[in-house]
């Protein structure tokens, strides 16, 4: 009886201790909590209000959109500035009127001009004179009379006053100024044809060479720029010469084709972006300078990449992450990268593989209880 009792003791013990094990697993199993991940039991009625779904590979080049603005065309834009300090005796054109190569756009008056032609025509004497040395000594060089280095001195000599004649005479043409006679009137004239887009000056106004801001600014309005900041993760996407489609909020349903003529070199530290720079046809005067546009890459290079509803993406203060599922109903946060939002979806550069399962519904619900005390 005595070893009945024993062993009936011990299977008893042995009974407890795998209960008491039992007991402390089973919530375990069935629930568990960490900053990382949770796990739910599959009867949570939490599961009804989270929708997964497997990320999957798409086609990303018709879906890159960038924001931008349309600008001058800075190849076939000039920014009037006078190269003398003098006043403003008449203005010969009006904002918006189209000039041609060589007009005149304003007369000014100015003490300068005066000694910008005496100047002109010392240089022309100085020339004269130069020229005179130079044969005098090319025949005394043949004749022996003078030595190589003093021959090669008056050559020298003969370039730098030729040099300076043709500075001033181009000073003079500039300001439509003749090299004789004194004269205090100057003219500041077009050096491309196209539209005067801004105006900055008045009649009686005085002007200074070293002033800040332009006279008057001239664009070749038919041909626009329209300037980006490209991300850095989209780099891979455009080419210089691809071609673009770009849309302003004035004509909607309208796109206006062009091609992208710079990718910027320089990356910016802040918002990782580079400059883009392209060159879009504007018929008709349509696209203004300053509009807001959107550009969207028609031809970019063939990639596919991961696209999840932008709802799925959680951003905080440091990373991005999304909230994976895995077998046994086991939630994970994942950082990610990710490139902008387009049309409610955001692509997905790292991070996530093709074939995972990816939370779309109750993600931030799921994230906010994986962080809570």
């Amino acid at each position: 009886m005595t070893e009945h009792r024993v062993l009936a003791l011990a299977l008893l013990i042995v009974c407890g201790i795998m209960a008491g094990c039992n007991a402390r697993a089973t919530p375990a199993t069935a629930e568990e909590r960490r900053r990382d991940f949770i796990r739910l039991d599959p009867s949570s009625p939490r599961l009804n209000y989270i929708k997964v779904e497997v990320a999957q590979e798409a086609d990303v080049a018709p879906s890159v959109q960038l924001t931008g603005r349309v600008a001058f065309d800075e190849d076939h834009t000039q920014r009037v500035a006078s190269p003398i300090d003098g006043r403003v005796a008449k203005i010969l054109v009006q904002l918006g009127e189209k000039v041609k190569d060589g007009q005149a756009l304003v007369e000014l008056t100015s003490a300068q001009a005066a000694g910008l032609q005496a100047e002109a025509q010392k240089s022309e004497q100085d020339l004269s004179v130069a020229e005179k040395a130079l044969e005098r000594a090319s025949k005394l060089r043949l004749e022996g009379a003078i030595s190589d280095k003093e021959a090669a001195q008056i050559e020298a000599d003969y370039k730098k006053a030729k040099a300076e004649a043709a500075r001033g005479s181009a000073q003079l043409r500039s300001l439509s100024l003749s090299a004789s006679g004194p004269n205090v009137s100057a003219s500041l004239r077009a050096r491309i044809a196209g539209t005067i887009v801004e105006r900055n000056i008045l009649v009686g106004q005085e002007v200074r060479a070293d002033g800040v801001s332009p006279l008057l600014t001239i664009s070749d309005l038919g041909t626009v720029w329209v300037l980006a900041d490209l991300y850095e993760q989209d780099l891979s996407l455009v080419t210089p010469g691809a071609s673009i489609n770009v849309r302003v909020p004035a004509y909607p349903g309208e796109a206006f084709a062009g091609k992208i003529d710079h990718v910027g070199d320089v990356l910016d530290p802040m918002s990782h972006t580079v400059k883009l720079r392209c060159v879009v046809p504007n018929p008709g005067n349509r696209l203004k300078p300053e509009m807001f546009a959107r550009i969207e890459l028609t031809n970019a290079t063939e990639r596919k990449a991961i696209l999840l509803p932008s709802r799925a993406i959680l951003t905080d203060s440091q990373h991005t992450r999304v909230i994976v599922a895995t077998e046994g109903n086991v939630f994970r946060q994942r950082i990610v990268e990710t490139g902008p939002e387009v049309d409610g979806k955001v692509r997905v550069s790292s991070g996530i593989q093709p074939g995972e399962k990816v939370v779309t519904d109750g993600a931030i619900f799921l994230k906010r209880e994986m962080e809570s005390d």
